[in-house]
C-alpha cells in the first residue's frame, strides 16, 4: 500500500458532518470532515465515514469521533474573519479565558506583543500548544518578570495564519498522548500540505477613527515533483500593526475608577465610581512640599490667593486644582493632578516576518521523508506605561523613589517662585521637596525582538505483519527562540548628579563640580544639568547622561525525539482492536541574561546595588530532560459492522504515559473513557483523565534574590481579627509569643527584606478531570450536529509563587501550627519580622466546571428547490462556566466564575452563505454579565459589575473568477461601546471588551491564485 506525500493513506478523508465547519466558519464539534468545502458539495452524495488521526489520539478512527470534547477552527473561518494571529481565532471559542498576554493592553517589557492563550482560565502554562501534533519551542521569558507565568508556552505570533489548515482544541485529554502541560487542554495547529500552485494575498485594516492601521502580505507556493512522490510547500507572511494608547479613545481617556469616598460623603459604599482619576502627591511638572510629605493639604506650597501650586510645563509655579479629594488625600476625581489612567497601552505596535518550508518525499511505497523549516522575526513595542516616580508615598526623600530634594538656589528656579517657596519654609531651611512623575523621561516604552528557528525531520511509513498493517513514524524536532529587549532605563546616580544643577562663575548652568559618574554603561558619560522643574525641559545631553539602554536576553531551546507505531493487533466481534505505542525524549534548555544594567553593580561582598529603579535582576540558567513511554488502546466492541437494533456503539478508549523528568522524577498520566450509542442519532461519550505539569525551569532554578516587601501581618492588631478563622489566627500568634490585640508590625507599615527563589524540590502538578457528554446527529436533519459536554477539572499541588502574605496566612491560619510555612518566616525577640523566604511552592489548587455546547448546520439551498448552488450555514458555540476557583494553601477560596473575563455565560454564533461567486458571514458574539469581584461584600462598591454585551461582525466576499477574490471584513459593525463602566475596575476588561474600545474596524483583503 503506497503512502502519498502527506503521509495519509490514499482514500482517507475527512467525512461529511464536519464540513459544516468550512461553511459555518466557526469552531464546531469535531465529528467528521470532508476533504472539500466548495458549494458544489451540497449536491454530492454522502461519503462513507473514513478515518483520520485526530488531536487527542494517535489512532485513526471513523467519523472523527473522540471521547473528549473537541472543537475545530477551519481555514475558511480564519480567512473569512481576516485573522492575523491564531490567538484571535481561539478567542472566539468561549471556553478560552482572557489571554495571558497578547497585543492588547498592558505589556511586559520582556516580551511585548507575545500571544499566549489560556484554556478554561487555568493559566497559560497549562495549555499545551502543538503544531502538526508536535511540540513547538517556547518564547516565554525565563524570568519572574516575564510576560506570563513560568512555563513552556508557545507564542502564537510564530504561526502564519495563511498556512493554517485547521486548529483543533481538545479539553483535558491530551496529557497521556502528548505529555506535560495539557492540564486544561491541547491546541493542535495543523498546517496545509500537498499544496500545488501559487497564492498571493494582501490585507489592510483601519479603525473608523483612522488609527490602529494593520497590514498583511502573504504568499503560499507549492509544487509536486518526482512524478508526484515529492511535494514542497513554502510560505511567507508579513504583518505590521500600529498601536494606540488610552488617550486615543474617549472611554479610556475618561479615567473612570473606583475610589474611596471622603468621610464627608457619608456613602454606605466602600468605593464609588468616579471620573478623571488624578494624583496630587506627584505631577508631571512636580509638586513642591515644605517637608517630606505626600499630602498637599498638609505640606503643599500656596500662592497669595491660597491656591496650592505645582510646577507647570515651563517650570514656573501654577495652581494645582485638587478636584474632589478622596479619603486617601492624594487621589482625586477631576482637577489637574497627574493623569494616571492616560499612562496605559491599548494596542501594541508590532511587526512580524514569518517564513516556512515543508517537504515530503516518498522514497518507496512504504517509506516517506518529511521535514519542516521555520523562521520568525517579531518586533513588539509597548507604547506607554507607568513612569518612574519620586514621591514620599514610596520612600524617604533623597532615596531613588522618594521625594526629590531641591535647593532654593537651583538655577532653574525663577526669582518669583523662589520667593514664594522660601516664604513658607521653616526658618533656616534652604531646600524644599518635590513629588514628581517622570513621565516626560521614562515613558514606559519597551521594545523586544524575537527570533525563532525550528526544524523538523523524520521518516514515516508502514509495514505488514501477517495480514495486519502498521504505520510508524520517527522524528526529530529542534527549536530555538531568543528574545532581545531594548529598554531605556533611568540611571539613579547620574540622575541625581544631573538634577543637582548649579551656576558657574559665568552664569552658565552646569552639574555640580566633582560628580562621580555611575559605573553603568549610560549613553553619555558627560554630566549635563537636568531641569527637573516642569515637564519636557530636559536637554538631549541630559537625557543621554541619565539613560542607559538595558538589553535583556532570553533564550529557549528544545529538542524532541519521538518514535511511535500504530495498528490493529486483533479482532473482537469483527472489529479491529487498535493500539499505539511509542517513546519520546525531550530536552528543554533556558537561559535569561538580564544584561549589565538590570544585573546591577557588584559590591564585591556578595551583594549588588541597583542602577535603576528596579531591584537587581538575576540571570537564570537551567535545563531538564524527560524520557517518556506511552501507549494507547481502542477497543470497539460494537460498531456499524456488528451493531444491533438496540445497540449501535460501544467503544473503550484508554491511554497512558509514563514521564521520567530529570527535575521532578517519574509520574503517570492516563485516561480512560469510551462511547455508547443505542441509536444512530445519539452517542454518549465520557472520559476520566489524570494529567500532570512538570515544574518550569524558572520555577525550579530562579536564583535566590533579595527584595523588599510589605503587607498584612496576621498578628498585627489591624489584621488579627481577619482570615477564615480569626480565633485560630489569634491563638497561633499567641503561641508565637505575640499579643495580637496590641502588636504593631513593621511589615504592615514599612518594607522588610525578603528573598525570592526557585525551588528544585517542586513536585509535578496533578489534575484529576472528567468529561461526560453526548453527540446528536439526527437522521431527519441532514448535516446537523450538536455536541454537549460537561467538564470538570480539579488541580492540586499547583505551583504558585508565594508572596509574604500568602506564607504568613498559611502559617498562622492553620490548625496545624507550626507548619512548614512557619519555617519560612523569621522574627526577632520583639516579634518583628526580619525575613521571609518567598518563592515557588506546590501550594495552590484550582477547580473548574462547565458545560460546552457546539452546534452546526449546513443547508444546500438546492434542498429547498432553489436553483442556486449556494449553501447556508449556522454554527453556535456556547459555554456555561459553572465554577472557576483557586485556593492558596488553606487560605480563602478565590471565586472567579462570574467575574469580568470569566462570565457564567458566553457564546459565538455565525450565519454564513457560500456560492461560486459570493460568500458572506454575520457573526454575533455574546459575553454575559460580569462582576468585579464575586467574593466582595455587597457594599464594597456602588456598581458591582457590568451587564451582558453583544457585538456583531460581518464579512462580504466576492470571487471575480477562479483566480481572484476580494473580501470586506467589518468588526463591531454597530460600533457598540463596552458595557458601562468597563474597562474601569478590572484588569481583564480591556482584553475582554477590546473590540468595543477600538470601535468599528474595517479590513479589505484580496488574493490571487495562479
Amino acid at each position: 500500500m503506497r503512502l502519498n506525500v502527506s503521509g495519509r493513506v490514499p482514500g482517507l478523508r475527512f467525512t461529511a458532518s464536519a464540513a459544516v465547519l468550512a461553511f459555518a466558519h466557526l469552531a464546531t464539534p469535531a465529528l467528521a470532515q470532508t476533504s472539500s468545502s466548495t458549494a458544489q458539495d451540497g449536491a454530492a452524495p454522502a461519503q462513507e465515514p473514513t478515518e483520520i488521526v485526530v488531536t487527542g489520539s494517535r489512532i485513526a478512527r471513523p467519523e472523527f469521533d473522540t471521547v473528549q470534547p473537541t472543537q475545530v477552527v477551519g481555514a475558511a473561518q480564519i480567512e473569512s474573519r481576516g485573522y492575523t494571529n491564531v490567538g484571535q481565532a481561539l478567542r472566539e471559542i468561549p471556553a478560552f479565558g482572557p489571554p495571558g498576554n497578547s497585543s492588547v493592553g498592558a505589556q511586559s517589557s520582556f516580551g511585548p506583543s507575545q500571544t499566549f492563550v489560556d484554556f478554561f482560565g487555568l493559566g497559560t502554562q497549562r495549555t499545551l500548544v502543538l503544531v502538526n501534533g508536535r511540540r513547538f519551542v517556547s518564547s516565554n521569558t525565563a524570568s519572574i518578570f516575564g510576560p506570563v507565568n513560568p512555563g513552556t508556552q508557545v507564542d502564537l505570533n510564530n504561526i502564519p495564519t495563511t498556512l493554517v489548515q485547521r486548529i483543533e482544541t481538545v479539553a483535558i485529554g491530551g496529557a497521556p498522548i502528548y505529555g506535560s502541560d495539557a492540564i486544561a487542554g491541547t491546541v493542535n495547529i495543523i498546517l496545509k500540505k500537498d499544496y500545488q500552485g501559487l497564492e498571493v494575498g494582501g490585507q489592510y485594516g483601519v479603525s473608523e477613527r483612522g488609527d490602529a492601521p494593520e497590514a498583511r502580505l502573504n504568499f503560499l507556493a507549492g509544487k509536486n515533483f518526482a512524478e508526484g512522490r515529492g511535494n514542497i510547500v513554502v510560505s511567507g507572511e508579513y504583518n505590521h500593526t500600529t498601536g494606540i494608547v488610552a488617550n486615543d479613545r474617549a472611554v479610556t481617556a475618561s479615567g473612570n475608577f473606583f475610589g474611596t469616598p471622603p468621610t464627608s460623603a457619608g456613602s454606605p459604599f466602600a468605593r464609588l465610581l468616579y471620573p478623571q482619576q488624578r494624583y496630587s502627591a506627584f505631577t508631571s511638572g512636580g509638586v513642591p512640599f515644605v517637608d517630606d510629605n505626600y499630602l498637599v493639604r498638609e505640606s503643599g506650597i500656596q500662592n497669595a490667593a491660597g491656591q496650592y501650586l505645582q510646577f507647570g510645563p515651563n517650570g514656573t509655579l501654577v495652581p494645582l486644582d485638587l478636584g474632589t479629594v478622596l479619603r486617601q488625600g492624594y487621589i482625586s476625581s477631576g482637577g489637574n493632578g497627574f493623569d494616571l489612567p492616560a499612562q496605559s497601552n491599548l494596542l501594541t505596535s508590532s511587526e512580524r516576518y514569518i517564513a516556512s518550508a515543508q517537504l515530503n518525499y516518498a522514497f518507496t511505497d512504504h517509506v516517506r521523508f518529511f521535514g519542516e523549516g521555520w523562521y520568525t522575526h517579531t518586533k513588539g513595542v509597548n507604547l506607554i506605561d507607568q513612569p518612574n516616580y519620586n514621591t514620599a508615598l514610596f520612600d524617604a526623600a533623597g532615596t531613588p523613589d522618594g521625594n526629590l530634594i531641591v535647593s532654593l538656589n537651583n538655577p532653574y528656579l525663577n526669582a518669583a517662585d523662589r520667593a514664594t517657596i522660601a516664604s513658607q519654609l521653616p526658618a533656616g531651611q534652604n531646600e524644599f521637596y518635590v513629588g514628581r512623575a517622570l513621565n516626560d523621561l521614562t515613558t514606559g516604552r519597551a521594545e523586544a525582538r524575537i527570533e525563532t528557528y525550528r526544524f523538523v525531520g523524520g521518516l514515516a511509513g508502514d509495514f505488514g505483519v501477517g495480514d495486519r498493517n502498521f504505520t510508524w513514524e520517527a522524528s526529530v524536532n529542534y527549536g530555538r527562540s531568543q528574545t532581545r529587549g531594548r529598554n531605556y532605563e533611568l540611571d539613579n546616580q547620574n540622575f541625581f548628579n544631573a538634577i543637582d544643577a548649579v551656576a558657574d562663575a559665568s552664569g552658565n548652568i552646569t552639574c555640580r563640580p566633582g560628580v562621580t559618574n555611575s559605573t553603568a554603561d549610560t549613553i553619555s558619560k558627560t554630566c549635563a544639568p537636568l531641569n527637573i522643574l516642569g515637564s519636557g525641559q530636559a536637554s538631549q545631553a541630559a537625557r543621554d547622561y541619565i539613560f542607559a539602554i538595558a538589553r535583556p536576553v532570553s533564550t529557549n531551546e528544545q529538542l524532541v525525539f519521538n518514535a511511535n507505531v500504530t495498528g490493529a493487533v486483533a479482532k473482537l466481534f469483527g472489529n479491529d482492536v487498535s493500539i499505539s505505542a511509542g517513546y519520546e525524549h525531550r530536552r528543554e534548555k533556558t537561559s535569561f541574561d538580564p544584561g549589565s544594567f538590570y544585573y546591577g553593580e557588584d559590591n564585591g561582598d556578595g551583594t549588588r546595588t541597583q542602577y535603576g529603579r528596579s531591584i537587581p535582576i538575576d540571570p537564570i540558567s537551567g535545563r531538564f530532560h524527560t524520557n517518556e513511554a506511552f501507549g494507547e488502546l481502542v477497543i470497539p466492541f460494537v460498531t456499524a459492522q456488528n451493531g444491533m437494533s438496540w445497540l449501535k456503539t460501544v467503544e473503550f478508549d484508554g491511554a497512558a504515559r509514563y514521564v521520567d523528568n530529570s527535575l521532578s522524577g517519574g509520574d503517570w498520566a492516563w485516561t480512560a473513557g469510551g462511547r455508547l450509542g443505542f441509536i444512530s442519532d445519539l452517542t454518549f461519550r465520557g472520559n476520566y483523565t489524570r494529567s500532570i505539569r512538570s515544574p518550569a525551569i524558572t520555577e525550579a532554578f530562579n536564583p535566590t534574590s533579595r527584595a523588599f516587601d510589605n503587607g498584612r501581618d496576621p498578628c498585627d492588631a489591624n489584621y488579627s481579627t481577619s482570615g477564615p478563622n480569626p480565633s485560630v489566627r489569634q491563638a497561633n500568634c499567641r503561641a508565637a509569643g505575640i499579643d495580637p490585640t496590641s502588636f504593631v508590625s513593621n511589615y504592615s507599615n514599612f518594607t522588610i527584606p525578603v528573598t525570592v527563589s526557585g525551588n528544585p524540590g517542586l513536585r509535578n502538578e496533578v489534575a484529576n478531570s472528567w468529561t461526560v457528554g453526548a453527540i446528536v446527529q439526527p437522521r431527519f436533519a441532514k448535516s446537523l450536529t450538536v455536541a454537549v459536554d460537561w467538564i470538570n477539572i480539579k488541580l492540586k499541588d499547583a505551583i504558585v509563587s508565594l508572596g509574604g502574605d500568602d506564607i504568613l496566612n498559611a502559617c498562622y491560619d492553620s490548625s496545624a501550627y507550626p507548619n512548614s510555612f512557619c519555617g519560612l518566616v523569621t522574627r526577632d525577640a520583639n516579634g518583628q519580622i526580619t525575613g521571609i523566604q518567598e518563592g515557588y511552592y506546590n501550594a495552590s489548587s484550582y477547580e473548574t466546571t462547565g458545560l460546552t455546547v457546539t452546534a452546526a448546520y449546513r443547508l444546500p439551498l438546492s434542498r429547498l428547490g432553489m436553483s442556486s448552488n449556494g449553501v447556508a450555514g449556522l454554527s453556535v458555540n456556547y459555554f456555561y462556566r459553572d465554577k472557576l476557583q483557586q485556593r492558596v494553601g488553606i487560605g480563602d477560596i478565590n471565586h472567579l466564575a462570574g467575574e469580568i473575563g470569566y462570565p457564567h455565560h458566553s457564546g459565538t454564533a455565525n450565519l454564513t452563505y457560500e456560492s461560486d461567486r459570493f460568500n458572506g458571514l454575520i457573526q454575533a458574539q455574546y459575553i454575559g454579565k460580569g462582576a468585579y469581584d464575586v467574593d466582595e461584600a455587597a457594599n464594597a462598591r456602588n456598581i458591582m459589575g457590568v451587564s451582558d454585551w453583544w457585538v456583531f461582525n460581518a464579512t462580504l466576499g466576492v470571487r471575480v473568477n477562479q483566480q481572484f477574490g476580494m473580501k470586506l471584513i467589518v468588526d463591531n459593525v454597530f460600533d457598540v461601546k463596552p458595557p458601562y463602566p468597563a474597562p474601569a475596575g478590572s484588569a481583564n476588561a480591556t482584553s475582554t471588551y477590546f473590540s468595543g474600545i477600538l470601535g468599528r474596524y474595517a479590513r479589505i483583503a484580496a488574493s490571487v491564485k495562479f
